[in-house]
């Protein structure tokens, strides 16, 4: 019998000698066990080889990032996640789709803006054309009856993507207050972004005839907040890895550049 799982034994030993390895060090600073999410240190590799040069991201305020990481995975356990529970429980869910739909079809005039901004002339037709079915017959994008069509597929275009298509990178990785991963391009991007939903509130309101949208102003900010939340699946230290932090960068990182090459 020991003939036999001599040879099985020998592939697992080969398995073992494969691939990056991942070295533990103990924290000489602790003396406990590790519990929930702390785990012993690691070292993530560093890229050296050239295989693992992709996992490289430029990321200078790496332990001011960190402590932003944890800040926001706090207020996110504490705050937005018991928020948008009480929001699922209250809301019947034919209604918070209907605000998920409002909230999108909102969002189809910065998208049609960026995208003439990057002279992607059949974005904005898609995307100024959703905006007039749905907030037409689709009473006020509550319904979204344009993803019905197959040729009007919802586009997604921001101040970042546009300010990367125009040539600008990224910058160092930046870990922002309550909103999360990102980075310098894509912070100064978030800015424009409320620039521009600034202008599009502020023109709703003409339209509308209202004077002081103060009070609607709030009730916006709230409703978007609790909107995006309950509708984002991540969880902060739910990966079960010890690399979780890097793991969100790297992920971010390359869908922003997904996104901009598309």
């Amino acid at each position: 019998m020991g003939i036999r799982l001599l040879p099985a034994l020998l592939v697992l030993l080969l398995l073992g000698s494969c691939g990056p390895k991942v070295v533990d060090v103990t924290d000489p600073q602790s003396g406990l066990a590790p519990s929930g999410f702390r785990t012993t240190v690691h070292h993530w590799p560093d890229g050296n080889s050239k295989s693992l040069r992709f996992l490289d991201i430029y990321d200078p305020w790496e332990p001011m990032n960190r402590n932003l990481y944890e800040v926001n995975a706090t207020l996110d356990k504490y705050v937005m996640l018991p928020a948008a529970n009480l929001y699922r429980i209250v809301l019947p869910a034919p209604v918070r789709t209907g605000v998920k739909n409002f909230y999108a079809n909102l969002n189809e005039l910065p998208t049609a803006f960026n995208s003439l901004l990057q002279g992607r002339f059949r974005k904005v037709a898609i995307s100024f054309s959703r905006f007039l079915i749905n907030s037409t017959f689709g009473l006020l994008g509550v319904r979204d009856l344009a993803s019905r069509n197959k040729k009007l597929p919802r586009q997604n275009e921001d101040v970042g993507q546009t300010l990367g298509y125009w040539g600008l990178g990224p910058g160092p990785y930046f870990v922002m207050p309550i909103m999360g991963p990102s980075n310098v391009r894509d912070a100064v991007g978030f800015g424009g972004d409320i620039l521009v939903l600034y202008v599009e509130v502020e023109m709703l309101y003409q339209a509308a005839g209202v004077e002081d949208g103060t009070p609607l102003d709030m009730t916006d900010l709230v409703l978007r907040g609790l909107n995006i939340r309950a509708n984002t699946a991540f969880s902060y230290h739910s990966t079960g890895s010890p690399f979780e932090y890097e793991m969100v960068r790297f992920i971010y990182t390359k869908k922003r550049e997904l996104d901009i090459q598309r």
